[in-house]
């Protein structure tokens, strides 16, 4: 199977122009034969207010060990499952109400050349399968790397 497909199916990561100093730096897929888990893993995650920002980036810090932002979902045959990272938002900027279990069918993905449509619609970058109308994205095909998201951890986090 070529790397970045899944099921025969492709992903490619919408991406917020706006947010690009935090893009996307890596990727891990782990296939388990009936889901494959993916993990991205973005350079920093910017709260919205410049003033909180500096003291979210340290709670984070001693949170988790590192200051990249790791997210995580489950691509089935037929589904894709957010575990805690669905965008239920009207607004790339919103602070509250944004980790969100969801399972969204894959016939409700937009396709592009066999791959589906990723939306990154928050600065916290949690996932949707439809893009915000007020957000100009840019597309993230990727090679990820075989590994997990305790893979991931173990790389990017002093704890592990």
């Amino acid at each position: 199977m070529i790397p970045g497909m899944i099921f025969g199916v492709g992903i490619i990561l919408m991406f917020p122009k706006v947010d690009l100093e935090n893009a996307p730096i890596d990727f891990f897929v782990f296939d388990y034969g009936k889901f494959v888990e993916v993990t991205i893993v973005f350079k920093d995650e910017d709260h919205p207010d410049p003033l909180i920002d500096p003291l979210y980036d340290t709670y984070r810090f001693l949170k988790w060990g590192r200051v990249e932002d790791i997210e995580t979902f489950y691509v089935y045959e037929d589904k894709v499952v957010f575990p805690d990272d669905y965008a239920s938002v009207t607004s790339f900027y919103q602070t509250k109400d944004l980790h969100t279990y969801m399972e969204v069918p894959i016939d409700e993905f937009g396709k592009k050349d066999g791959s589906i449509l990723v939306y990154v619609n928050t600065w916290n970058h949690m996932f949707s399968n439809k893009p915000l109308p007020d957000l100009e994205y840019v597309p993230f095909h990727f090679k990820p790397r075989i590994g997990t998201r305790e893979d991931a951890e173990r790389m990017y986090s002093i704890y592990h």
